[in-house]
């Protein structure tokens, strides 16, 4: 069977996040866009679905779950 990969594309996606001014905001999407083209550089896609899933799961791995945590404090 012939099967065709599925082309990727880019699709804006908006959202808040809570912030102490609109450059604190900034920065978040910034860091953002470089964490996906950091990931992109090596050759791994950032996808929709994987960050859903990720986000999805994030607090089954304990080790995981107490890091990010940490990051939120």
């Amino acid at each position: 069977m012939d099967e065709k990969k599925q082309e990727l594309s880019a699709y804006p996606i908006n959202f808040e996040i809570y912030a102490h001014s609109p450059q604190e905001a900034e920065d978040a999407r910034m860091a953002i866009i470089a964490f996906i083209g950091l990931h992109a550089q090596q050759g791994r896609a950032v996808t929709g679905e994987k960050i859903a899933k990720a986000l999805a799961n994030w607090d089954s791995n304990p080790f995981v779950k107490n890091k990010i945590i940490e990051y939120f404090k």
